[in-house]
């Protein structure tokens, strides 16, 4: 879940730490200034286009014992589509608590590759060249509880819930060889599969993503107000250096089985 990582250290940027001594908390106006300059940050700094290559690997191989996987895959001419759609939505504000809630989701990441195979996936053995084509859709998340206060004239995040989201994966195999079962079921294991082990990491994932969101902003933005935080965002809104945040969301997906 690299990718969930890197979307979440761009989209929220407005966080600071320092060590306790006069707290103060954000006003609500100030927090529904920052969080429309976060989300424009967050869009100025997605890619204009819809597209970009990803990076070819040669003869590398998958071991997963406990479903009898053992494959050497080489890949190239790969692209990665969608990575602009992203979904800013479900916005919720609590006046009486000053806790925001929303839902960040990537539409439909869909990655495509040049393959050739040799060796075995869920025990069946798969041979020769072709093209994998995976779609993820609605990966994101939904954050909740989330308060900020000012320590010591520093923007910090108080509070924060994370819960990854991941709707359905759609995997697509054209020009290899399968023994024992089709293509079609073949990519059913693998779209199950993947499945099955989100859900059984997701809260522990979704608390380490937490954690490492509140402790990176928590030290970034030491010394900065909200007001210096928010007016830092709008000024910083054009995305010129946040392109190395896509790339690494984007690189993240090319060793994804």
């Amino acid at each position: 879940m690299q990718f969930l990582s890197a979307l979440v250290l761009v989209a929220s940027v407005a966080v600071g730490h320092c060590v306790p001594i006069n707290n103060a908390l954000p006003t609500a106006n100030q927090i529904k200034e920052l969080t429309e300059a976060t989300v424009l940050f967050y869009n100025s700094a997605l890619p204009n286009t819809s597209s970009v290559p990803l990076p070819s690997f040669v003869n590398e191989r998958l071991r997963i014992p406990e479903i009898d996987t053992d494959i050497t895959v080489t890949a190239k001419n790969g692209m990665a589509y969608g990575i602009n759609q992203v979904l800013f939505g479900q916005y919720e504000f609590d006046a009486s608590t000053l806790a925001t809630k929303f839902r960040l989701t990537n539409l439909n990441f869909t990655r495509v590759y040049d393959m050739e195979v040799e060796g075995k996936l869920f025990g069946h053995k798969v041979s020769g060249e072709g093209v994998m084509r995976q779609e993820v859709l609605g990966e994101g998340y939904d954050v909740s509880n989330l308060r900020f206060e000012e320590i010591n004239n520093s923007l910090q995040i108080a509070s924060l819930e994370l819960n990854l989201l991941m709707a359905n994966l759609i995997v697509d195999l054209e020009g290899f060889t399968v023994d024992g079962i089709s293509i079609q079921q073949l990519e059913k294991l693998m779209e199950n599969y993947v499945l099955t082990k989100f859900n059984e990491s997701k809260e522990e994932q979704s608390k380490m993503i937490g954690d490492m969101m509140k402790s990176q902003f928590n030290k970034s933005w030491t010394g900065y107000s909200t007001d210096e935080v928010i007016q830092w965002l709008r000024d910083h809104s054009n995305g010129s250096g946040q392109m190395e945040f896509i790339q690494k969301h984007i690189n993240s997906f090319a060793r994804v089985l």
